[in-house]
């Protein structure tokens, strides 16, 4: 789907002065009140909760740890790109700004309404590119590892040891997450169900309509995850490998797109240079030592 040409949802309001300004009122965009405004960088809603509690009081620019209960990896991603920025341009401060579906994100972006996301994405998700920039890659080719999680009770889940067994499993994924999608087709999931957003996937599973959805490996100490309430846990032994790469979007509408871009780009190679963005990616828990020794389906 095009989403330039895609409206925002009835009742939506664009990311203009008036909103920029309520959101900084709701303590989202830190700085516009002082008059100097920062760049509107577009957040899942999910992912932006969990960050505020990560970063709680502290400087994102000065993050060292980047472990926790409350770390993953879209919310080191977020560290990550204030990071960078830091690094080349303090003037290019980023606020952040919630948005409650990708498509509504890619829309705010092509239209030059926002500047950037704070969260990476596959590049192969965008095969008409049109009013989008990409950082420079995040993830290279064959980093991302990702768990089948299931619900602790599911024992038909947690019992799959294989590919024939995972085909016979009911799976949670969305359409427009190309990349996610194509890999289990490849896998060959026939009983593939889309779901229009994340956060009511956990939900579906924990009412037994359906077996298993793919989520990045967690920091906890059994691997497992709560979404809204909802404990998850990997299938054990199994792990699915991703293709692809992952950046940052930057809208190539906004008057300061090319120059976001530029500076980022910067600011990302110095950090990876300096180890942080494996460092982030390893106590967040994505990069996961304990799964080093699954199966890659």
């Amino acid at each position: 789907m095009n989403a330039a040409s895609a409206p925002p949802p009835p009742g939506a309001a664009r990311l203009g002065r008036r909103s920029l300004l309520g959101l900084a009122g709701a303590g989202l965009l830190p700085g516009l009140a002082a008059g100097q405004p920062p760049l509107p960088a577009l957040i899942p809603d999910d992912v932006l909760g969990d960050y505020q509690r990560f970063v709680a009081d502290r400087d994102p620019a000065a993050i060292a740890d980047y472990g926790g209960p409350l770390s993953r990896r879209d919310v080191v991603e977020v560290v990550l790109i204030h990071q960078a920025l830091a690094r080349q341009d303090r003037t290019l401060r980023l606020g952040l700004a919630p948005m409650p579906s990708s498509q509504r994100l890619q829309a705010e972006l092509r239209m030059g309404h926002s500047a950037c996301s704070a969260t990476s994405y596959w590049r192969d998700d965008f095969p008409e590119p049109d009013g989008l920039l990409f950082s420079d890659p995040l993830l290279l080719e064959g980093e991302f590892e990702v768990g089948l999680y299931t619900t602790p009770d599911n024992t038909r889940a947690l019992a799959a040891r294989g590919l024939a067994d995972v085909q016979q499993l009911r799976v949670l994924s969305n359409d427009s997450w190309r990349v996610d999608w194509l890999t289990l087709l490849r896998l060959g999931v026939t009983r593939l169900q889309h779901v229009t957003r994340w956060n009511l996937m956990p939900h579906m599973l924990q009412q037994g309509r359906a077996d298993v959805l793919l989520a990045p490996f967690q920091p906890t100490a059994d691997l497992s995850m709560v979404v809204g309430g909802v404990r998850l846990v990997p299938v054990p032994g199994l792990k699915v490998a991703m293709r692809g790469t992952r950046h940052f979007l930057v809208s190539a509408t906004h008057e300061q797109g090319p120059r976001l871009r530029d500076q980022l780009n910067a600011g990302l190679a110095a950090l990876r240079q300096q180890g942080l963005v494996k460092r982030a990616y390893e106590q967040s828990g994505f990069f996961n030592v304990r799964v080093a020794g699954w199966k890659r389906l």
